[in-house]
C-alpha cells in the first residue's frame, strides 16, 4: 500500500514538473526549431511508433501470469516465465529492426510531394534512431514489467521523475548549440540507455530477478499468445486512432500542420498521464482480488473509488483548459498554433470518459475479458481511418481530431459502458450516480473559469499561472465541500493530520 501511494504522489510530481518543464521547454524548442523540424518529430515518430505492435501485446500479460507463480510460491517457475518472456522479445526485437529499415525507406513514397528532399533526410535519420531506441526497450521489457509486478513504484516513479527533468535540460543545451531534430533524437537514444541499465542494475539487487531458459512450458507459452492477442489488437487500435492522424496530415498537407496537430495532441496527452498515473499502479492489486475472486459489489467498489478520485483530477484539467487554454496556446506557441487549442479540446473529450474509467481495462485483463473490447475498438478504430481521411482534407488538424471524438464517443461510452454493466458485472448505474454527485461542487470553478474567460485579458505566462491559480483554489475548496465523501476527505486531510502530531 505505501509503494502504491508514493508511486500515486511522485507520479503526480512526474506530471506536475515535466508540464512545468515543458511549458517553459517547449516554446523555446519550437521557436529555435521552427514548425518544419518539429513537423519532422511528429512524422517520424508516427511511423515509428507502429513498430511498438510488434510486442504483440505480450508485455501486458507479464503481471498477470507473473502473480499467479508468485502466489504458488513457485520461484523456479518465476524464473522460467522470466526467460520465456526475454527469448520471446529477443525474437520480436528482431522483428523491429527488420520493420524500422522497411519503415525508413519507404516512409518517401508517401511524404514525397510534402517534403523536401532535405527533410525527408533528417526524416529517415531520426526514423533510424527511433528504431533503435524502440528495439532497446524490448529487451529490457521484463526488467520493467518485473519491477511493476513487485510494485516497486517509488523507484520506478523517481528514476521517471529525474529522466524528465535530464531530458528537456540536455535538449535545451544541445538546441543552443546548434543541435536540432536529429540532435534530440540522439540525446533520446542515450538517455534511455542508462535508464534501462539502471533498472537492470536495481532489479538484479532488490527483487533477485532471475532468468532460466530451460524447462520451458508450450502450454504456458500458448496461453500467453492467446490472452495477448486481443492486447495487441487494443495496441494496434490504439495505433490507428492517435498515430494514424499525423501520417494523413503529413501525406496531405505536409510538416506544419502535423507540428500544430502535435501540439494539440501533446495537451490530450498530458490528460491521460493525470489519470492513467493513478490506475497503473493498482494493476497488480486487481489481478490480486481477481484471482481469489472477492466478487462483482468489490469490484464495483475499487472501480468507483479510482474512478471519482480520476475524475476530480482531469475535471480540473478540462475546466481549466476551456478557461484559460485558448490564452496560453496563444502565449505559449504562438499565434501560428492557434488550432491547437481546438485539436487539444477534441482529443481531451475523446479520451475524458476513458480517462477515469480506465482501471476497468485492468479488471477486464485480470478476468480475461478484454477480447470483445479490443475487436469493439479495432472496428470503431477502422471507421476513424474512414472519416479522418476527409475530414483532413476539409478542415487540417482539426478535422482529424473531430474524427476521433466521434468515433470514440461510440466506442469508449456508449458501447463501454454498456459492456462493464452487462458482462462484466459492475454495477455502471451505481457508478455514474456516483460520479454525478460530484458535479454540484464544480459550478463555483466552473463560473470563475468563464469570468476569467470572458473579463480578464491574459497577456502573459505569469497571467496565465495566476488564473491556473485561483480556478485550482476555488476547485479545492468548493469540491471538498460540496463534492467529497469521507473516504476522500481523508485522503485530503490525513498528510496534514500527520504534519499537525509530528
Amino acid at each position: 500500500m505505501n509503494q502504491r501511494k508514493a508511486g500515486t504522489v511522485l507520479s503526480y510530481l512526474h506530471i506536475f514538473l515535466s508540464n512545468t518543464i515543458s511549458i517553459i521547454y517547449t516554446p523555446y524548442m519550437l521557436r529555435l526549431m521552427g514548425q518544419s523540424e518539429y513537423g519532422l518529430f511528429g512524422t517520424a515518430n508516427s511511423f515509428i511508433s507502429y513498430l511498438s505492435l510488434l510486442s504483440f501485446g505480450i508485455a501486458g500479460s507479464y503481471i498477470r501470469f507473473n502473480t499467479r507463480c508468485r502466489a504458488a510460491g513457485d520461484r523456479e517457475e518465476e524464473k522460467r516465465l522470466n526467460g520465456m518472456f526475454l527469448t520471446v522479445f529477443s525474437v520480436l526485437a528482431g522483428l523491429v529492426l527488420v520493420g524500422g529499415l522497411l519503415c525508413t525507406a519507404l516512409a518517401g513514397e508517401l511524404v514525397e510531394d510534402t517534403f523536401t528532399s532535405d527533410e525527408l533526410m533528417k526524416l529517415r535519420i531520426i526514423m533510424l534512431l527511433l528504431t533503435v531506441n524502440t528495439v532497446i526497450s524490448f529487451l529490457f521489457n521484463v526488467v520493467m514489467m518485473a519491477l511493476q509486478a513487485y510494485e516497486k513504484y517509488i523507484v520506478l516513479r523517481t528514476v521517471s521523475l529525474v529522466t524528465g527533468i535530464i531530458t528537456p535540460v540536455v535538449n535545451i543545451i544541445a538546441l543552443y548549440f546548434g543541435g536540432r531534430a536529429v540532435a534530440l533524437s540522439v540525446l533520446s537514444l542515450v538517455i534511455s540507455i542508462l535508464t534501462y541499465l539502471f533498472y537492470l542494475f536495481y532489479a538484479r539487487r532488490s527483487i533477485k530477478l532471475g532468468v532460466s531458459f530451460k524447462g520451458f512450458r508450450k502450454d504456458v507459452l500458448k496461453e500467453i499468445f492467446v490472452f495477448s492477442g486481443f492486447l495487441f489488437l487494443n495496441s494496434i487500435t490504439d495505433q490507428i486512432t492517435f498515430s494514424t492522424d499525423n501520417i494523413i496530415l503529413s501525406a496531405v498537407h505536409g510538416t506544419s500542420v502535423v507540428a500544430v496537430y502535435t501540439v494539440g495532441a501533446n495537451f490530450k496527452n498530458y490528460f491521460q498521464q493525470f489519470s492513467s498515473s493513478v490506475s497503473s499502479v493498482f494493476a497488480p492489486k486487481v489481478n490480486l482480488m481477481v484471482a481469489h475472486y472477492e466478487g462483482a459489489d468489490t469490484l464495483t467498489e475499487v472501480f468507483t473509488r479510482i474512478g471519482r478520485i480520476q475524475f476530480y483530477i482531469i475535471s480540473l484539467v478540462l475546466i481549466g483548459y476551456l478557461s484559460i487554454g485558448q490564452d496560453f496556446v496563444r502565449l505559449w506557441a504562438g499565434e501560428d498554433y492557434s488550432d491547437a487549442f481546438y485539436i487539444g479540446l477534441l482529443l481531451m473529450l475523446a479520451v475524458l470518459v476513458p480517462a477515469f474509467q480506465n482501471i476497468g481495462l485492468e479488471i477486464q485483463k485480470a478476468m480475461n475479458k478484454h477480447k470483445a473490447r479490443s475487436v469493439v475498438y479495432f472496428l470503431v478504430a477502422l471507421i476513424n481511418i474512414l472519416l479522418t481521411i476527409p475530414f483532413s482534407q476539409w478542415w487540417g488538424g482539426i478535422g482529424a481530431a473531430l474524427a476521433t471524438t466521434i468515433c470514440w464517443f461510440f466506442g469508449s461510452v456508449v458501447w463501454m459502458n454498456w459492456y462493464y454493466h452487462r458482462r462484466i458485472g459492475l454495477d455502471m448505474i451505481a457508478f455514474w450516480k456516483s460520479i454525478v454527485s460530484i458535479l454540484p461542487g464544480y459550478l463555483p470553478a466552473c463560473l470563475v473559469g468563464f469570468l476569467i474567460n470572458r473579463f480578464w485579458p491574459i497577456d502573459s505566462l505569469i497571467e496565465v499561472l495566476l488564473a491556473a491559480a485561483v480556478i485550482s483554489g476555488t476547485f479545492a475548496v468548493s469540491t471538498f465541500f460540496f463534492s467529497m465523501n469521507s473516504y476522500e476527505k481523508g485522503l485530503v486531510t490525513a498528510p496534514f493530520k500527520k504534519i499537525m502530531k509530528r
